[in-house]
């Protein structure tokens, strides 16, 4: 059988050695998942040589639908596996490509607000779609987009149980230039909180020694609350969770990890 993407997605689920993973993300660019032209991960490599017998998606016209389309959810299935195996800089080598936000609105032909089930690939024998995004049906790609977001901003286990004690961590994989001109970026947690990052020198996050990060609550009484590191123990953390932290500021180091 020719490769499907959810094989891969799979893969990234059950290998935790980053450097096999880094190994398997540059072979996935150099097969037939890659859309070349769209900078994009088709569903399924090409079917042209396999009998009908193997389902409907060969009933499909090659790019469209569930037959070497851009499948939306499936895709981003496989840019959330990337960052949660910490390939940091190669899933944003995919972002402004893949994600529906950036995509250019003329060419996607829906508003780059709204995620379609599938987008049609260059595989389609129609040049003029190529890019073009169709709602076939509901998409999965909400939720996915939504563990991305989380895993981006905050990490992909923001709370955690360590000694009996609760702890929310803030990890947040944020390249550069996602922070404005004053080096800041923000994120409303457990929609309630207002976080912001002070990175002014708008510095990759991963990139840096978040134990040597500074975090200042700001409680809804107007007390405020200076945490050292990236982490909050006990009863703050019940604080923030409970929304009783207004806003929380958290000031990024400028020392860089030996390896992330």
């Amino acid at each position: 059988m020719p490769l499907f993407l959810e094989g891969i997605v799979k893969q990234f689920r059950i290998i935790k050695d980053r450097r096999v993973l880094k190994e398997l993300y540059l072979r996935v660019k150099e097969s037939d998942l890659y859309d070349r032209k769209l900078g994009m991960y088709k569903v399924n490599a090409p079917l042209r040589d396999q009998p009908i017998e193997i389902g409907r998606a060969k009933a499909f016209t090659p790019g469209w639908l569930e037959n070497e389309s851009i499948w939306l959810h499936m895709e981003y299935k496989y840019m959330l596996e990337l960052i949660r195996s910490g390939l940091y800089d190669e899933f944003y080598q995919d972002f402004k490509n893949v994600i529906v936000a950036f995509l250019e609105p003329g060419v996607y032909g829906r508003s780059p607000l709204e995620n379609s089930s599938f987008i049609v690939s260059s595989a389609y024998p129609d040049e003029s779609l190529h890019g073009a995004g169709f709602v076939a049906r509901l998409t999965g790609a909400n939720a996915e987009f939504l563990s991305i977001w989380k895993n981006m901003f905050i990490g992909d286990k923001p709370f955690t149980v360590e000694n009996g004690e609760l702890v929310l961590t803030f990890k947040p994989a944020l390249p550069g230039w996602l922070f404005d001109e004053e080096g800041k970026a923000s994120f409303k947690l457990l929609g309630k909180c207002m976080v912001t990052y002070y990175n002014p020198r708008r510095v990759d996050t991963w990139r840096l020694d978040l134990g040597m990060a500074k975090i200042i609550l700001h409680m809804k009484n107007e007390d405020r609350v200076e945490v050292k590191g990236n982490s909050v123990r006990g009863d703050l953390a019940l604080k923030i969770r409970s929304g009783e932290v207004e806003a929380v500021d958290i000031y990024l180091p400028e020392n860089y990890c030996i390896q992330y």
